[in-house]
C-alpha cells in the first residue's frame, strides 16, 4: 500500500514538473513572440518616422506611394524625362535617392529626349515610350528651351497641353517641371515658366518650379555656343531635385 502511494505521489510530482516545464516553455515562447512584434512594430514606426523627415517637401500623394512602398516592399519606379544627359542630373539624383532611402525603394529610369521639341516628341510618342518603362512617378522636363527657337509660345503651350493629356492617360503620378533656363530675343525664360505654369494647374498636374534657384546672370551655368548646361548648372538643377525629393 505504501509503494503505491509512493508511486501516485511520484507520479504527482513527475506530471506538476512536466506541467510546470510546459508552461514556462510556453510562457517563453509568448514572451519571445510578443518581444518580435514589438521589435517589428518599432522598426517599422523608426522606419516611417525617418522617412517623414525626408518626405518633408513632397506633396502628400508622393509621400503616401513612398510609404507604401516600405511598408509592401515594392520599389516605385520613377521615369526622369528630360533634355538633360542620363550622366548628369538624372545619375545625381539616383545617387542621393538611393543614398537617403536605401535602394529597394526608388527605381530610377531616365528617358533623354535630347533636343526634340515638343512637336518632336509628340511625333515620336513620347508617352508610349514612358509608358514602356512602366513608371509609377513621371517627372517630365517641358523643352521650353528646345522651342523657344523653333516654335512660338503659343504652340509650344499647344503641344504641350497634349503631351499633358496624352501622359495623364497614362494613370500614373505625374509632374511637371520646366526646362533649364535660357536667353531669347522674343521672349523670356520667366515668361515660359509662368506659361508652363498654367498649362500644367489647368489640367490639375503638380508643378515643379525649379526656375528661381537661378541666377540672373548665366555665364557659369550655361554654354556660350549652343545654350546646354555647364557641369556647374547640372549640379544646380541636381541639387535643387535632390532638396525636394529627401528633404536636405
Amino acid at each position: 500500500m505504501k509503494a503505491m502511494v509512493g508511486v501516485n505521489v511520484a507520479a504527482a510530482v513527475l506530471c506538476g514538473v512536466v506541467m510546470y516545464a510546459g508552461t514556462q516553455h510556453w510562457q517563453e515562447q509568448t514572451e519571445a513572440q510578443a518581444s518580435e512584434v514589438k521589435t517589428a512594430v518599432v522598426h517599422k514606426e523608426k522606419q516611417f518616422s525617418d522617412v517623414s523627415a525626408y518626405t518633408k517637401n513632397l506633396p502628400d500623394f508622393i509621400t503616401k506611394q513612398i510609404e507604401s512602398s516600405i511598408a509592401n516592399k515594392k520599389p516605385l519606379t520613377l521615369v526622369l524625362a528630360t533634355s538633360a544627359n542620363k550622366s548628369g542630373w538624372p545619375a545625381h539624383l539616383k545617387k542621393e535617392l538611393e543614398k537617403t532611402y536605401g535602394s529597394d525603394v526608388f527605381t530610377v529610369k531616365t528617358l533623354s529626349y535630347g533636343n526634340q521639341t515638343t512637336g518632336g516628341l509628340l511625333s515620336s510618342h513620347i508617352a508610349g515610350q514612358i509608358d514602356e518603362l512602366q513608371p509609377n512617378i513621371i517627372l517630365f522636363e517641358a523643352p521650353l528651351k528646345n522651342d523657344y527657337q523653333q516654335l512660338t509660345l503659343d504652340e509650344t503651350l499647344k503641344n504641350t497641353n497634349e503631351l499633358i493629356h496624352q501622359l495623364k492617360d497614362l494613370k500614373k503620378t505625374l509632374i511637371i517641371q520646366p526646362s533649364q533656363p535660357y536667353i531669347s530675343q522674343t521672349e523670356s525664360y520667366e515668361e515660359g515658366v509662368e506659361a508652363i505654369r498654367g498649362v500644367s494647374e489647368e489640367n490639375w498636374v503638380h508643378y515643379l518650379n525649379h526656375s528661381l534657384i537661378w541666377p540672373f546672370h548665366l555665364g557659369e551655368y550655361i554654354h556660350k555656343n549652343d545654350g546646354r548646361l555647364t557641369k556647374k548648372g547640372g549640379e544646380v538643377w541636381g541639387s535643387y531635385l535632390v532638396n525636394w525629393f529627401t528633404g536636405k
